[in-house]
């Protein structure tokens, strides 16, 4: 995504009028289940051409709420990819240097981060810990933000870049890097 290409979650929340990753869910006819694994926190698939997004239900509503849109975004921008027979899903392992991982945590960041209130938040001073707190997001995902901006011709200078795993297994805390 750079400064000519808007978001595709940009189109959705103005389409929707929300951020919220279940409700848009529900709204493009995907269904959102929730099973018991504690290996990892989603994964999505596509059954007889419906899109369907499971979820543990081992973890916290905000890890929930992220793992809902980035699974969200892979069945948005990979329909293709998940409908062939060959692919496999990813199931334990994520890496923000897979291509596809990376849009889908690129969608997610667009999604549930607010430009503007981050860009507020930044300006009365807080940190990156304490504006991820204040937006209810992993840090990890706040700072794909912040390359998604940087994307767009702005020059944040990032304190780390993401883990690459963050998604990949349970973890449930805001400020975990």
């Amino acid at each position: 995504m750079d400064k000519k290409t808007p978001s595709p979650a940009v189109h959705l929340i103005a389409e929707y009028q929300t951020r919220d990753p279940f409700q848009l869910a529900r709204a493009l006819g995907f269904s959102v289940k929730y099973i018991d694994t504690r290996k990892q926190k989603g994964f999505c698939k596509i059954l007889l051409n419906n899109g369907f997004i499971f979820i543990s239900q081992n973890m916290s509503p905000q890890m929930q709420k992220m793992t809902c849109a980035h699974e969200l975004g892979h069945l948005l921008l990979h329909r293709d990819a998940l409908t062939r027979r060959d692919y496999l899903m990813e199931m334990e392992i994520f890496d923000i240097t897979d291509q596809r991982e990376l849009e889908a945590n690129q969608f997610a960041a667009d999604l549930l981060i607010d430009e503007k209130e981050l860009l507020e938040k930044m300006n009365e001073g807080y940190d990156v810990l304490q504006i991820a707190s204040i937006l209810d997001v992993n840090v990890n995902l706040l700072m794909v933000k912040y390359l998604n901006m940087n994307r767009a011709g702005n020059r944040f200078d990032l304190p780390y870049f993401p883990k690459s795993g963050f998604l990949g297994t349970i973890e449930d805390r805001a400020d975990s890097v």
